[in-house]
């Protein structure tokens, strides 16, 4: 009897053996040997190698002596200092603030996460979103759709379009005005004898 409890419970924890390995031997098969390499490297696109000589200071602001040409789809995570102009690309993305001591032209759908600070005038593309505010001592034009989730400060002219949206108002200086653009319309032939 006490042969039959033994093997009894031998087989009972062999079986709670089994099922633990049946459970997690996927798990372990994919440990040992995985079927995929996990995400491809990428190599990091840097301000360094497009030739731009930068000074870091904290890991939290990247200085940049001159102007600056971003290409498109270019990312920042740390605040940036220009001295001089700055140029950004289709679909740049700045994770922190902006400061530049010229002039900014930003692409479509350009994101600054935080604020844009700049002595000289601001362009900014179709579809372009600024999380924080934009103080300019220059004019400010907005493009299609552009979205500013602070105020618009700006020392000349403030250009935009009707559907453009600044949710904490608009300032411009003694000399600068506020014109607000229709958007283009497409007309569409009413009917097919109208095509012909």
């Amino acid at each position: 009897m006490v042969v039959d409890e033994m093997l009894l419970l031998i087989l009972l924890l062999l079986s709670l053996v089994g099922f633990v390995l049946a459970l997690f031997l996927p798990s372990l098969l994919e440990i040992w040997k995985p079927k995929d390499n996990g995400p491809r490297k990428m190599r990091e696109r840097t301000l360094e190698h497009l030739g731009v000589k930068v000074q870091r200071a904290n890991g939290e602001i990247v200085r940049v002596q001159g102007d600056l040409n971003l290409p498109n789809d270019f990312k920042f995570e740390e605040n940036i200092v220009v001295k001089g102009s700055l140029s950004a690309g289709n679909g740049c993305h700045f994770s922190r603030s902006v400061k530049v001591s010229g002039n900014v032209a930003l692409g479509t759908a350009v994101l600054v996460d935080e604020n844009l600070i700049v002595e000289g005038d601001v362009q900014a593309g179709d579809d372009a979103v600024i999380g924080g505010s934009i103080d300019a001592g220059g004019s400010v034009k907005l493009g299609e759709k552009a979205f500013v989730r602070g105020s618009v400060v700006a020392g000349g002219n403030v250009e935009l379009f009707e559907n453009c949206e600044v949710t904490n108002g608009i300032l411009c200086g003694k000399s600068g005005t506020v014109k607000v653009l229709k958007v283009p319309s497409v007309e569409f032939p009413s009917s097919i004898e109208d095509v012909g």
